[in-house]
């Protein structure tokens, strides 16, 4: 796995953790949406300063945006079509 896509699955795990959606996300962070989203999908280059301020949104320590066992849970964590489907299928 790379440091990308660790730190981003790991972004997505803290999110679903802390029980906040992308948009809220955002608007915590003051990044854009499609960046968050970016982010969590392993595609984004982030600066040093940009995990400073993703650990510090979240309340944690930076080396924890690198933990491999909790990218792994994060990888099965449904995606945004399943939880909208688990919701209209009630």
């Amino acid at each position: 796995m790379t440091s990308m896509e660790l730190v981003g699955l790991n972004t997505k795990w803290y999110r679903y953790q802390n029980n906040i959606t992308q948009e809220q996300f955002a608007n915590k962070t003051k990044f854009k949406m499609a960046y968050i989203s970016t982010i969590e999908n392993g595609d984004a280059n982030l600066t040093c300063k940009n995990i400073d301020f993703i650990a510090k949104a979240f309340n944690i320590k930076q080396e924890l945006l690198f933990n491999e066992e909790t990218a792994v849970k994060a990888k099965k964590l449904p995606n945004r079509v399943d939880m909208y489907y688990k919701y209209i299928s009630k």
